[in-house]
C-alpha cells in the first residue's frame, strides 16, 4: 500500500504544504485541512484516498484562483467561468467551484447586476438599454437584468443623463443640438427622455439668466 514518505511547507505558499508519497510528489494541502486531516509520515493510504486527496487539492487551486480574480472587483458567474475554462480547469470542478462560491455569498448575479449599475451611472452614465446590453453580454440572466433595471427610475435615468448632456456640451464636436442629440440616441436613450432632459436644462440655464 503507498505510505506517505514526507510532507514538506511549499516555499511559494507558506501556509501549504506538499504530500509526496513514496518518494513522488502527490497532492498538496492548506495547513488547516493538513491538520483536519491528520496525514503523518509513515501513513499509509488506499490509493482512493488519495485520488481524493488529489481532487481537493486541484478544488482549492481553482477557488483561490476564483478568490483573488473577484478580488479585484465584482464578477458575474459567466466571468469566473470564463476565467476558469482559460485557467484550464475541468468543466465539472468549475461547477463545484462556482456553487462553492455561491455559497459562501462571493458569486450572486443579481448582486452582480445591481452593483454594475450604481457604478456605472456614478462614473460612467449609460442608458437603460445599454446597461441591459452590458448585463447581457456578462451572462447575467433576463429575470435578474430586469429585476435590478426595473430598481432603476426614470428620474434615476434621467438625471445621469442631464450630467452626460452638460458633459458633452463643453466638447466643440457637440454644440450643435442635432449632433448632440444624434451621439445620445446612439447611446441608447430614448428620444422623449432625451428631449425631457435637454429641456430640463435649458430651462433651469434660462432661469439661471433672468
Amino acid at each position: 500500500m503507498p505510505v506517505i514518505t514526507d510532507i514538506k511547507q511549499q516555499k511559494r505558499s507558506k501556509g501549504r504544504f506538499s504530500v509526496y508519497v513514496d518518494g513522488q510528489y502527490s497532492f498538496a494541502l492548506s495547513d488547516m485541512d493538513l491538520g483536519l486531516s491528520g496525514l503523518r509520515v509513515g501513513q499509509e493510504l488506499a490509493t482512493q484516498e488519495i485520488e481524493a486527496f488529489k481532487a481537493g487539492d486541484e478544488e482549492s487551486k481553482a477557488y483561490n484562483k476564483s478568490i483573488r480574480y473577484l478580488s479585484v472587483r465584482a464578477r458575474s458567474v459567466k466571468e469566473v467561468r470564463d476565467y476558469l475554462v482559460r485557467k484550464g480547469v475541468d468543466e465539472g470542478l468549475i461547477g463545484v467551484v462556482v456553487e462553492r462560491l455561491e455559497r459562501a455569498g462571493l458569486l450572486n448575479d443579481r448582486d452582480f447586476a445591481a452593483a454594475w449599475v450604481t457604478d456605472r451611472q456614478l462614473l460612467r452614465p449609460r442608458s437603460r438599454r445599454r446597461l441591459e446590453q452590458e448585463l447581457m453580454v456578462k451572462g447575467v440572466s433576463s429575470e435578474n437584468i430586469g429585476a435590478v433595471m426595473g430598481e432603476l427610475g426614470q428620474e434615476d435615468e434621467l438625471q445621469s443623463l442631464m450630467a452626460v448632456i452638460e458633459k458633452k456640451r463643453r466638447l466643440a464636436q457637440y454644440q450643435e443640438q442635432d449632433k448632440l442629440i444624434g451621439y445620445l440616441a446612439r447611446q441608447g436613450y430614448k428620444y422623449d427622455l432625451i428631449k425631457k432632459a435637454l429641456e430640463g436644462l435649458d430651462s433651469g440655464a434660462d432661469s439661471g439668466r433672468d
